[in-house]
């Protein structure tokens, strides 16, 4: 009993030092400056629509009407609903869009629509002989007043946001000068997607009949409130990681874990479905659960499972195929095993409900920070794995070092050296530190100065990205600066007329100013540092040669070292094509000099996830 007592109030002492702000979306009613707006909090098919209320300063206004628009999230709507088109290998114009394309409150003034309904009926405008009538070429849909998929989207996005930054320590400016926009009926799938070249969401609509039915009904992703989370988290992953390769299968990979586990763990942050999950699980949560399963709009869809995914698994790297979703999974699983810990051991510290919240700011805590310690342009579920130790261990003095040792070594994510090679890479951190009022310039100069340490050879260079220092109030320093982060360009040559290459390195300073992490621009086959000998220097400097030769320099993107699966290093040059919901990546490789596609939008589900319904009404 001793020992437990003791074991708990060590643990408080821990939980007043990483106490986080929670991000919760308040409930009505709502007074003052709150604005009430409807919004689902899983999908229609889990459960009707409820009322939240954000802030007023949230919502743009015109003419002293508001509308569903803000300085951090605009939903938006295009003239046309698409549909991909299997031959071309593009989005298409099939339709017009039947949605108000200006999403203005009510007569209230607030976004509440009570009335709307919950299973809404797909509608085409037809002549005289019931078939369907055609303008300009695209199909006519009835216009109507649903406004649930909007709002959802709005209000999870928003909630996404502030889970997301209260956890990472600092503001993420997302989407195209600190907005995220939001197209929130846009194409025909089951299905939504993250552009990384235009910054933006889009999410699909779903014409569907139930067995049984003969009503057509319409599906909106967006009332997806996971959904909508999921993609919430690529846009946030990807201010996280700005330099990642968007086509890396390593990154895609961690990518769709960072989607669902961003929805799971902001979806903790608010006091009612906390209270839901405990009622619906009895306060067992090793267990599917709601929590743990992903889109069940999909299983209601199909008849098949409980959802497109559920974290509740024992999935190793076996296990899965090498697909970006299937593969994800295992991370996720490995997360949420690592979160049932940490919330058993909360519970002799605090009440339930207590407890489950602070383990999901916990792990929210673990899913941003390790985007601050892993490398920046190609990586792997290892890599991540290795992160979440760093992070345990600079900010909760190694805790849980044994427990996610154990939990990615069952799920294969660690072999048996991961964990050696993670000591490595700590033991042969350079020594290096910055003082907190140093301007940009004064950092360039230090780490220019520092290249050997850095493991930079005389043929290369450093340039300076940017510098993000963190507000960090949940350390125990006081009058001591935030940390900062440091980014750098390898460039080949030094000096102002040196070659910028698209590769990045990245460097983290400890309140004290000492170095606390630091990822080189380009891993080396052992994946420790970068150009760590000659033989790596000279194999680089080859490849851009070889590189020149072909021209893969004259498509007006800087050249990438890449490390192939193989370990070979090679050169690529990266150019965004297309637009919206056609945009993708052009590669120049030496192995195609001509240029290969490569498709960089992200969606929360597989490709063709075997939806078909209701397809004869889009013939």
């Amino acid at each position: 009993m001793f020992k437990q007592k003791l074991f708990c109030h060590s643990l408080i002492a821990v939980l007043w030092l990483t106490s986080l702000p929670l991000a919760q979306a308040q409930t009505i009613p709502a007074r003052g400056r709150m604005v009430p707006l409807s919004t689902y909090r899983d999908d229609p098919f889990v459960r009707a629509v409820d009322v939240e209320a954000l802030n007023a300063a949230r919502f743009s206004q015109v003419d002293g009407r508001r509308q569903l628009r803000g300085d951090l999230v605009t939903i938006s709507e295009e003239s046309k609903i698409y549909r991909f088109d299997e031959q071309l290998q593009e989005f298409k114009p099939f339709a017009w869009n039947p949605w108000p394309i200006e999403q203005w409150a009510n007569g209230d003034g607030d976004f509440s629509f009570p009335d709307e309904a919950r299973f809404p009926l797909f509608k085409q405008e037809r002549d005289a002989e019931g078939k369907v009538l055609y303008q300009d070429g695209l199909q006519v849909w009835t216009p109507n007043e649903l406004r649930l998929g909007a709002t959802t989207a709005f209000a999870a996005a928003h909630a996404a946001k502030d889970a997301a930054e209260a956890w990472a320590g600092r503001a993420i400016a997302w989407g195209v000068n600190g907005t995220l926009d939001i197209e929130a009926h846009v194409f025909i799938d089951f299905n939504a997607f993250y552009s990384a070249g235009t910054r933006s969401l889009f999410f699909a609509v779903v014409p569907y009949r139930l067995p049984g039915e003969t009503d057509i009904k319409i599906f909106e992703t967006a009332t997806c409130w996971e959904m909508v989370a999921h993609e919430c988290g690529h846009a946030l992953h990807d201010v996280l990681k700005p330099n990642i390769d968007p086509s890396d299968q390593g990154f895609n990979t961690w990518g769709e874990s960072f989607g669902d586990q961003t929805a799971m763990w902001t979806s903790l942050q608010t006091r009612e479905r906390v209270r839901n999950l405990l009622a619906e699980t009895g306060g067992n949560l090793n267990q599917s659960n709601s929590l743990t399963r992903f889109v069940e709009a999909f299983a209601a869809l199909t008849g098949k499972g409980t959802g497109t995914r559920d974290a509740f698994h024992d999935l190793k790297i076996s296990d899965t195929t090498d697909e970006v979703h299937d593969r994800s999974q295992v991370l996720t699983g490995a997360a949420y095993q690592i979160f049932l810990t940490i919330y058993d051991e909360l519970k002799c510290a605090m009440n339930e409900e207590d407890a489950l919240q602070q383990a999901g700011q916990i792990m929210g805590f673990f899913l941003m920070r390790a985007a601050d310690y892993s490398p920046e342009n190609q990586l792997t579920l290892e890599h991540v794995a290795q992160a979440y130790l760093k992070v345990d261990k600079e900010f909760f003095g190694a805790r849980y070092h044994a427990r996610l040792v154990e939990e990615f070594t069952r799920r294969e994510i660690f072999d048996a050296d991961s964990v050696r090679e993670w000591q490595a890479h700590e033991a042969a951190l350079p020594q290096l530190w910055l003082r907190p009022q140093w301007s940009d310039e004064r950092i360039e100069q230090v780490l220019n100065a520092n290249l050997n340490k850095l493991g930079i050879g005389p043929d290369f260079g450093l340039r300076l990205q940017s510098v993000t220092r963190l507000h960090n109030s949940r350390l125990p320093v006081s009058g001591n600066p935030a940390p900062a982060i440091v980014r750098l360009q390898l460039t080949r040559g030094r000096g102002a007329d040196a070659e910028p290459l698209d590769n990045h390195g990245l460097l983290v300073f400890r309140a004290s100013g000492m170095l606390s992490d630091y990822h080189a621009p380009l891993m080396t086959d052992e994946q420790t540092e970068l150009l760590p000998d000659v033989f790596a220097q000279a194999q680089a400097l080859t490849q851009l040669n070889q590189a020149a030769r072909l021209r893969l320099d004259d498509h007006g993107a800087p050249l990438a070292l890449v490390r192939q699966p193989d370990g070979r290093v090679s050169v690529a040059a990266r150019v965004l094509r297309g637009a919206g919901l056609n945009t993708w990546m052009e590669v120049f490789t030496p192995e195609h000099p001509q240029g290969e596609r490569r498709e960089i939008l992200i969606s929360p589900l597989p490709p063709n996830p075997r939806i078909r319904i209701a397809e004869e009404l889009l013939k």
